[in-house]
């Protein structure tokens, strides 16, 4: 009796396994994406007015604090985006810079 109770789950765990292998969250990317979110460009807004304002671009722990992110790997994150998406790079010595456009060189 007990076989049979065990194969009914097994049975029942395997049907939602291959259902949620095609279930797709609502709002979940998958993949790379072509253009910055909002959030990045929103961060990129920040920092090219802490730029105007010190002269320099803010650390990741300003950034953080300044969007009310608990730890500094969110900023960290859009910060890396920003680079995928060729909006800020680093310099010779690793500091953070914006991008120069050709006919600014």
């Amino acid at each position: 009796m007990t076989s049979n109770y065990m194969a009914e789950a097994n049975a029942i765990a395997r049907a939602l396994r291959s259902q949620s292998a095609s279930v797709r969250v609502p709002g979940r990317r998958r993949g790379p994406t072509k253009t910055p979110s909002a959030s990045n460009l929103e961060v990129l807004a920040f920092m090219r007015a802490f730029f105007a304002d010190n002269d320099q671009l803010p650390p990741v722990a300003v950034i953080s604090r300044h969007f009310g992110w608990v730890g500094a790997s969110a900023a960290a994150w859009h910060i890396s985006a920003l680079r995928r998406f060729g909006l800020v790079e680093s310099n010779a010595v690793g500091k953070l810079r914006f991008v120069r456009q050709e006919n600014e060189k």
